[in-house]
């Protein structure tokens, strides 16, 4: 048996011991690992849209229930992502964000989507932030989570008005008539719309 070889085919040990073996060591330097074991504990949001914010996870154990809450924005409801997917129900109220299994079911450990944030309607520019975490494993035990930074929401504001485009009754500037970006003015005689002085007149009145 050739150096290094554990048969006489020329095959190696793995690193499970076996010969000819397919065991490899993951990414966290694991025989036979998923890559999970050296996973940061964190939570944190991702980029927002006008009306949402997905919130994503990264996790080296199993999760079995969660809760934060969302400074800087009001949100509305959650779905999608490994909540849903693991049968959890998170429930939206007005001082946090809930996520619990009724039937004992987990969110395996790994990295991804962790559920989808809708968003209240917001006028004016500002960062959403997570605060409050508190992570538990699958026998309610805690798990030392770390929430990531926060995110601006989006806000574009083409008039320079401190008002989102998106909230804003007129993108632009009312006219004298009330009509957004309408091309009434005040005459010279203080008429809104007015044609000024009269044909043959020589003031207002």
């Amino acid at each position: 048996i050739a150096d290094g070889a554990c048969d006489c085919d020329g095959n190696v040990t793995d690193c499970a011991g076996d010969c000819a073996g397919d065991a490899t060591y993951d990414s966290c330097d694991v025989c036979n690992g998923d890559g999970t074991s050296c996973l940061d504990e964190i939570i944190s949001l991702g980029d927002a849209t006008n009306g949402s914010v997905a919130v994503f996870y990264s996790s080296s154990e199993a999760i079995g229930g969660f809760q934060f809450s969302l400074d800087g924005a009001t949100a509305t409801e959650a779905s999608g992502g490994a909540a849903e997917a693991a049968g959890f129900t998170v429930t939206v109220g007005s001082q946090a964000v809930l996520g619990v299994s009724f039937d004992g079911s987990s969110i395996p450990a790994g990295e991804g989507l962790l559920t989808t944030l809708a968003l209240a309607e917001y006028s004016s520019a500002s960062d959403a932030c997570l605060a409050g975490l508190v992570v538990s494993d699958p026998v309610g035990s805690g798990i030392d989570f770390t929430a990531g930074t926060c995110v601006s929401l989006p806000c574009d504001d083409a008039d320079a008005d401190a008002t989102c485009d998106h909230a804003d009754d007129c993108v632009g500037s009312y006219d004298c008539a009330d009509v957004c970006n309408g091309d009434s003015v005040i005459d010279e005689c203080g008429v809104c719309g007015g044609s000024g002085i009269a044909d043959g007149a020589c003031d207002c009145d």
